[in-house]
């Protein structure tokens, strides 16, 4: 009886034994096969972006504009560049002011688009110039930038001095608009006559609706002078 009770109870072909041994194998197979999961999750090839912008929209896509090849056709005003799209690109203040100071004296360029560039109120200033100055631009597109009300409101009010631009996209900034520059907006927006397309987050419904009455004013005209009327 106490050899009975002193043998090892796991020993070979004791059903406990049997038992555990196959506990212990089933655990072991798990194991490798997670281990063996886990290998083959690392090794997945990662994300491959677009090489080319697709979308102006699509903040993820990649550009790969040379931005200083672009601002050289811009200096020359090189006749054959129409289009200037450096969105998604980060630029410092150097180089948007080079893009603007070159752009007040361009006369090729139509359209522009600086979206997701990183561009803040300290470039403003070149760009209220641009409108100003500039006569052959009909597109501008500064969406997705940190550009605060403030200076958002000296842009729209440089509009009263253009009478070329059509279309002008600031939505979407890092920076809430006040309502006081809401409002400003839209009343620089009435003494304007060629805006037809214009993006802004209004939280005014007051002035958003202002600014809707002048977009389709300026529609309106601009179809009559397709139609010979004016």
């Amino acid at each position: 009886s106490s050899g009975i009770n002193a043998e090892w109870p796991l020993r070979p072909g004791n059903r406990t034994f049997s038992c555990t041994y196959f506990v212990f194998t089933v655990c072991v197979l798990l194991s490798r096969f997670c281990e063996g999961i886990y290998s083959y999750s690392i090794v997945m090839p990662e994300v491959v972006y677009a090489t080319k912008v697709l979308e102006p929209t699509d903040m993820d896509a990649v550009n790969e504009t040379d931005v200083d090849e672009s601002i050289e056709k811009i200096k020359s005003n090189d006749g054959s560049f129409k289009e200037c799209n450096v969105n998604n690109i980060p630029l410092d203040t150097a180089t948007v002011d080079s893009i603007t100071s070159a752009l007040c004296r361009n006369t090729s360029l139509t359209r522009l688009e600086m979206c997701n560039c990183n561009i803040t109120d300290d470039c403003i200033e070149g760009f209220v110039n641009v409108v100003k100055t500039n006569q052959t631009l009909e597109s501008i597109s500064l969406e997705t930038n940190k550009i605060t009300g403030k200076y958002l409101k000296q842009l729209a009010l440089a509009l009263e001095a253009n009478s070329t631009l059509k279309e002008l996209r600031i939505a979407n900034q890092y920076y809430t608009t006040g309502v006081g520059d809401e409002m400003a907006i839209s009343k620089a927006l009435d003494k304007n006559n060629s805006i037809t397309k214009f993006s802004m987050n209004w939280k005014n419904t007051g002035a958003r609706n202002q600014a809707d009455r002048c977009i389709m004013r300026n529609n309106d005209i601009a179809r009559k002078k397709r139609q010979g009327l004016l």
